[in-house]
């Protein structure tokens, strides 16, 4: 024994590897739930630094990306409010003013968006479709982004009437091939607003460019010019200020900032005249109609149009990986703690042996990196496989691999990591062990400070477990709560489908009488939006008898059918059955609101009253109150309700298409067909209104389940802390139990002795954590109009929260109290 001990001290690397094994297969459960926690920490975080590369930085190989720019601005609303920013500009004006202003930029691009239907012959009878998001732009935008094409010429595809360029995916869809250089498909266009007929027309591939990441700043299925006519009608269309039609990039010459050219910019957009009909509402408090500003690249993941909401879900996907992660670290110094005190014997016998403190740290080491490194290798494989999973979770495509050069990096640098971190408070325990005890078997404890500090990270743990558990039910109450709060129409069996946006009048009225005439539906009508998506908003001001201007939401252009459909009730007046009467005069209807604002003393008083309008609303044409409705909310749950003033028509285009059915799942399958077969060019889906509606808080839902995803992680870890910490407990105090026991101590007792351990590390945790909880989850209210009645400092939740604590603490402890009880006082005291 004495020649082999001295050559394990001799040589310590060839043997410390060995034995870190066999400590590993000693007790393998433990070894599992450390492996199988730490993997779990690893795949999250390796998960979250993809989703933070793709957000972030997902244009990082753009040629000189420091002096890459583009615009986005803010407008006015309802009571003088300002909006938040959005990337899409009048880029069209504002290209041509900042040309002619001589702006200190060596290239300028505008990008219009249009999505139409593509076909693609591959011969008699056999046909390839598809929806192509086409880009318009100019040819600087090949420079701007380094567009290098796989095959073809892109500056030729820009610059010629006939020419496109394709991505590789567009081209596999539409040719099933990517060798697709020269080929033509038709593209089918609407009339357009200049009286340009519609019809099917030819394009040719000129290029075919790399698919681009669906994260980045550019993203498109085709990629074309401004000299197709229907490509110069639609710039014409789009040459307006204060519409946000595209966006505008640039890049700057050499000194020139951003700030600069954003400067320049609001200059020349507070030269334009005010848009007409803009209500006067709008400017209350002074102020300008709209805020333009130059915003680089590169910053638009931190700081670009919708960064707040993307920097709350990035903050706590990566506040849940690092909470996760650092819990399974916790767990790991807390059972390997454990074994470590049991291993007292090996330790003496070692520093007997002439063991110094290098040597049993590099042992520590070594076994907790042979640890973590397992994990590393799981929770590679785990974010590997579960990728898809968490696209679905994100709504979002992950670019940015996991399973890379880069990924195996890091995960080598955080095992590495998690290994010194372990090892530093076992070696602490290690070095305090006294050979002379050991040996003799008196057990070394590990010391008032050791056992303050497993308390103190075990309560961390619970404290975690308690932030995100009670987070994670605010966040989701919430979005329910958005998809539940009374809106002045009926959700339940009401079904609704959006039309492509080039569907003409007689193709709407003719969808509507086939949808009539089925039997299961009681109701059908078609408008701009189905109700509460708030997907545009439009005001404009009426004057009632006073003559005073009243700010109204509008924009709801609405069939015969609508107000049925949707349950709208109507409390004073009626509409004909084709409302051709009220296109004639022409008509209103108001909601409640509308009635009280404009100052009529009742909805039967408002009735037959010919109101004023501004001139953005039906050409200035007065209008005449037919009909009062209930109050109705279009709005989201962030912001107030408006009044409402909404207007009948005999007929309308594009929209959607509405419908209440005594058999919802009948009336989809057959809605979704006929709009197929009307349009079979594109895919369209029939979905109830309250899937549509839940889609208008998707973030907030998206949020909430990330939060309890990381939850549930940290409540599985820190039933696995509580575990350790019981089964130490019942270590350290079990001589201490059997004394009681002998002495007439009841299971009550023993049990009680148990639980003042655990219910203070419990009660720490929640003192800790949820008045943090609470300020958090008031904080992200804050933002809602419509607020989910969780009582006052969030006080339900709270209550939930320490219940589920409660019960996990129960389970986790419930193995050991039966071994405490158990105990054998000849067998405890013989220990």
């Amino acid at each position: 024994m004495s020649c082999r001990t001295t050559a394990m001290i001799a040589l310590p690397t060839s043997i410390t590897w060995r034995s870190a094994w066999r400590q590993l297969r000693a007790e393998p459960g433990p070894a599992a739930l450390v492996i199988a926690g730490l993997a779990l920490g690893l795949a999250l975080t390796l998960l979250t630094a993809s989703v933070l590369q793709d957000t972030l930085w997902p244009d990082g190989d753009l040629p000189e990306q420091d002096r890459l720019v583009t615009f986005e601005w803010r407008v006015r609303g309802p009571g003088g409010i300002t909006t938040a920013w959005f990337d899409r500009v009048p880029a069209v004006p504002l290209h041509a003013a900042l040309r002619d202003s001589g702006a200190p930029v060596e290239a300028m691009s505008r990008v219009l968006y249009t999505q139409l239907p593509a076909h693609a012959g591959e011969a008699p009878g056999v046909q390839r479709s598809m929806r192509l998001q086409i880009a318009l732009a100019d040819a600087d935008v090949q420079a701007l982004f380094g567009l290098q094409p796989l095959a073809g010429d892109l500056r030729e595809a820009l610059s010629t009437p006939e020419g496109v360029a394709l991505t590789a995916q567009s081209a596999e869809q539409l040719f099933g091939t990517q060798q697709a250089l020269g080929r033509s498909f038709k593209i089918s266009l609407p009339p357009m607003p200049d009286g340009s007929p519609g019809g099917q027309f030819p394009l040719t591939v000129k290029a075919v460019l790399p698919t681009p990441n669906q994260n980045g700043t550019l993203v498109f299925d085709a990629l074309a010019g401004f000299h197709a006519p229907a490509a110069k009608a639609y710039l014409k269309l789009s040459d307006t200020w204060y519409q946000g039609g595209g966006r505008l990039f640039a890049r700057l010459m050499p000194g020139a900032t951003a700030e600069q050219l954003g400067v320049l910019g609001q200059r020349l957009l507070d030269q334009q005249p005010l848009p007409p009909g803009l209500p006067a509402d709008f400017l209350r408090g002074g102020g300008k109609a709209a805020y333009l500003r130059a915003m680089p690249v590169k910053d638009l993941g931190l700081h670009g149009a919708g960064s707040p909401q993307r920097r709350l879900q990035l903050g706590s996907l990566a506040a849940a990986a690092a909470g996760v992660l650092a819990l399974a670290v916790i767990n790991f110094i807390n059972l390997w703690s454990v074994r470590t005190l049991r291993r007292q014997r090996e330790i003496g016998l070692r520093k007997s042996l002439g063991a110094g403190a290098g040597q049993l740290a590099w042992q520590f080491f070594a076994e907790a990196l042979l640890v973590a490194g397992l994990a590393g290798a799981f929770g590679l494989l785990l974010a590997w496989w579960a990728t898809p999973a968490a696209e679905v979770l994100m709504q979002r495509q992950f670019h940015a691999p996991v399973l890379s050069p880069a990924g195996v990096l890091l995960t080598g640098l955080l095992c590495t990591a998690i290994a010194a971190l372990s090892a530093l408070p076992l070696t602490s325990i290690a070095l305090r062990v006294r050979p002379a005890e050991s040996l003799a078997g008196r057990s070394h404890s590990e010391g008032a400070a050791s056992r303050w500090l497993r308390r103190v990270m075990t309560t961390l743990q619970f404290g975690a477990a308690a932030l995100f558990a009670s987070l994670a039910l605010t966040v989701l109450w919430q979005a329910r709560h958005a998809g539940e709060m009374p809106r002045g129409f009926d959700l339940e069996d009401r079904v609704a489908i959006d039309l492509p946006w080039w569907t003409q009048p007689a193709q709407v009225t003719s969808l509507l009488a086939r949808v009539r005439s089925w039997p299961e539906v009681i109701a059908a009508g078609a408008a701009d939006d189905v109700p509460g998506r708030d997907a545009a908003s439009w005001y404009a001001e009426f004057r009632g008898p006073g003559g005073t201007p009243v700010n109204l939401r509008t924009g709801v252009d609405f069939t015969p059918g609508y107000l049925q459909a949707y349950g709208m009730r109507v409390v004073a007046g009626q509409l004909s059955a084709d409302h051709v009467a009220e296109a004639a005069l022409p008509a209103i209807v108001l909601d409640r609101s509308a009635v009280r604002v404009l100052g009529f003393a009742s909805p039967e008083a408002a009735l037959g009253q010919v109101l004023g309008v501004a001139p953005n609303f039906r050409d200035g044409k007065p209008v005449t109150v037919v009909a009062v409705i209930d109050d109705i909310r279009l709005e989201g749950p962030r912001s107030p309700p408006q009044p409402h003033a909404i207007t009948p028509l005999a007929e309308r285009e594009s929209g959607a298409l509405g419908v209440h059915s005594r058999d919802p799942q009948a009336t989809r399958r057959q809605l979704t067909a006929l709009v197929k077969t009307t349009f079979p060019d594109v895919t369209l889906e029939a979905l109830p209104l309250r899937d549509m509606l839940l889609q208008t808080v998707a973030d907030d839902t998206r949020l909430g389940r990330i939060i309890g995803v990381a939850g549930l992680m940290a409540l599985g870890l820190a039933a696995v802390g509580i575990y350790a910490l019981a089964a130490y407990t019942l270590r350290r105090r079990e001589r201490e139990i059997v004394l009681r026991k002998l002495h007439g101590a009841g299971p009550g007792a023993v049990a009680g002795l148990l639980a003042r351990e655990f219910a203070g590390v419990l009660g720490v945790a929640c003192l800790g954590a949820l008045p943090l909880a609470a300020w958090l989850s008031q904080r992200y209210l804050a933002d809602f109009v419509e607020r989910a009645p969780v009582g006052p400092l969030s006080l339900w939740v709270l209550l939930a929260t320490v219940a589920l604590l409660g019960v996990v603490t129960l389970l986790a402890v419930a193995r050991h109290l039966r071994a405490a009880l158990a105990l054998r006082p000849l067998k405890a005291l013989h220990d």
